[in-house]
């Protein structure tokens, strides 16, 4: 017999409205899922007992990073909910030039709600893999670290197009900037890391909206949604 944690619990019996006696599926974020028979309605600790285990992957055979300006609170949440349902490895938040400030107490805060965010969005897409959450960076830390096939940034300034990078990827990084976009400082030090410049279309998206929409297309292009 296994317990669930408190949220799940919650998620269960409050939710998803599952009885006693219900066939579910449950995962521990590490790949693969569980077939389970749920105890007791308990939306604080509800039992389960394990009758099987589901060797099933989700996951995007493509690996794509998402290094995302801070963004405000709302912004930032939806960016991280949709990427993990979209399939990103990896997301890597930074602080940049347009950033809001946050101290390292709040920062700590925010890095376990956006745990909670990505558990949340792969328990209503099926995915059992959680992304890869990463502490706030600075942005030449995390542009010096990530090694990917493709590097992409966004920049609405930028002559090229998505279809223009036209190489087959591997691997994949994007860096998206806050609202206001990244500075023309950012973008250089981005370019110098390899970064190639692409303009998502003839309209400038919202900070939540534009690296979400840009992973679509990736997964469209390169990864498993095509």
């Amino acid at each position: 017999m296994h317990t669930l944690p408190a949220s799940a619990s919650n998620h269960l019996v409050r939710v998803l409205r599952f009885k006693k006696g219900s066939n579910i599926t449950v995962f521990n974020g590490n790949g693969g899922e569980y077939s389970c028979t749920l105890l007791n309605e308990n939306p604080k600790a509800a039992d389960i007992i394990v009758n099987d285990y589901l060797d099933t992957n989700r996951e995007s055979p493509v690996p794509i990073t998402l290094i995302q300006g801070l963004s405000r609170s709302e912004h930032m949440d939806l960016t991280i909910q949709k990427a993990t349902e979209l399939g990103v490895t990896e997301i890597i938040p930074v602080s940049c030039e347009r950033s809001i400030g946050m101290k390292d107490d709040r920062a700590l805060k925010k890095i376990e709600r956006w745990k909670q965010i990505a558990i949340s969005a792969c328990e209503q897409s099926g995915r059992n893999c959680l992304p890869r959450l990463h502490q706030i960076s600075r942005l030449d830390d995390a542009l010096g670290r990530v090694d990917a096939g493709i590097k992409i940034v966004l920049d609405p300034g930028a002559s090229a197009g998505i279809t223009q990078i036209g190489q087959n990827a591997a691997s994949i990084s994007v860096l998206s900037g806050p609202e206001g976009g990244l500075s023309d400082a950012e973008l250089a030090v981005a370019t110098r890391e390899g970064y190639n410049r692409i303009r998502f279309g003839p309209r400038i998206l919202r900070t939540e909206t534009a690296a979400p929409s840009l992973v679509a297309v990736l997964q469209t292009m390169w990864g498993d949604m095509g």
